[in-house]
């Protein structure tokens, strides 16, 4: 005799019973979710609120000139001088990279003035500049070019670092008249990481909540997270942050940063194409022009390859166990790499 299996009826009733302890799990994981975010959003906006810097702070040293954009529109630039403004020999201007200021040059600017005059600029919407909303790259190279013009100095040598050679190179393509050369210093002049075009939308909508506003205070408010930066980008030998004077130097370097117009300049140029050249634009600089990186500097401001190359293989110059930051990792290798360039450039072929 057969005997057919037959079916549970506790079965059926488990499957109801199933879908209701997941809906249920399911409820209080969006709890979580929804509890948390807007706990950590009131801990944000509190943190904000508690922690809102000065609109502006004055710069301890150097000095303010008005100058004219191409619109006509008037901006006060910052900027530091060392050495004999009288001097006959030709003069440097120092110009900075993303998040740097003229604090960037403090180490190696005196010891450059020792020959000739040296100025280093804040550009818009760093340092101690006027944040004007205008940081375009035509509004940057207007801005530098203006500086020389309100200083009288006469057909300058233009050193861009990092983002600044975008700038620097700039100038070199609208008015290769006005100078005498232009130096890459870490920077290739072209976009990183892709960033030619638009930022995506996602990027510019976090940029804008309460959660990065934040998360930049959290690492400019204090130095300790600075600090392991400036470490990583310096490179193996750091002499520039060295001790006491290594410390004042980062925080001198960070307090631009800590005023209410340079938070709103971040959030303003995250949503804006990073300031670049193309390869094709570097190729055209036709000035004496030269290259100078930190040997250990892989990525931080492009392709040193691609600079030398762009730029027809101009005299180069290597600041030894030096990264990103290679005029703060040797001031005196910089000087004396630098040095040694500037009576090498020649026009391009």
């Amino acid at each position: 005799m057969s005997h057919a299996s037959v079916p549970s009826s506790a079965e059926p009733a488990e499957q109801p019973v199933r879908r209701t302890r997941v809906r249920s799990v399911g409820r209080r994981v969006l709890r979580g979710v929804v509890t948390t975010f807007l706990v950590v959003t009131v801990l944000s906006l509190t943190f904000n609120a508690l922690t809102t810097p000065p609109k502006r702070l004055d710069a301890p040293t150097g000095a303010d000139v008005d100058v004219r954009l191409r619109d006509g529109r008037t901006v006060s630039v910052h900027y530091e001088r060392w050495g004999d403004a009288a001097s006959t020999q030709t003069p440097l201007v120092l110009v900075h990279g993303f998040a740097e200021s003229t604090v960037s040059w403090s180490l190696v600017a005196p010891q450059l003035a020792k020959d000739r005059p040296v100025v280093a600029v804040d550009l818009a919407g760093s340092g101690y500049s006027q944040y004007s909303g205008r940081y375009s790259l035509d509004d940057q190279s207007d801005l530098v070019l203006g500086v020389v013009e309100a200083l009288q100095l006469d057909k300058p040598t233009l050193v861009g670092h990092s983002l600044g050679a975008a700038v620097v190179g700039a100038v070199a393509l609208e008015h290769p008249d006005r100078i005498s050369g232009i130096v890459f210093a870490d920077g290739d002049a072209l976009p990183f990481d892709g960033r030619e075009g638009e930022p995506p939308a996602v990027a510019s909508f976090i940029a804008r909540t309460p959660y990065a506003l934040s998360l930049y205070r959290l690492g400019t408010h204090w130095n300790w997270f600075p600090r392991r930066i400036f470490d990583a980008q310096c490179g193996s030998v750091c002499h520039g942050l060295q001790g006491a004077k290594g410390d004042a130097l980062v925080d001198a370097w960070i307090r631009p940063l800590r005023q209410r117009v340079a938070e709103e300049a971040m959030l303003d140029t995250a949503d804006r194409p990073m300031l670049h050249l193309t390869p094709e634009q570097v190729r055209a600089i036709r000035v004496p022009r030269a290259v100078l990186w930190g040997e250990e500097d892989a990525t931080g401001g492009g392709s040193r390859e691609g600079a030398e190359r762009n730029l027809g293989h101009p005299p180069s110059a290597t600041v030894a166990n030096a990264g990103h930051l290679s005029m703060v990792a040797d001031p005196d290798g910089f000087v004396r790499a630098l040095n040694g360039l500037l009576g090498r450039m020649t026009p391009a072929g």
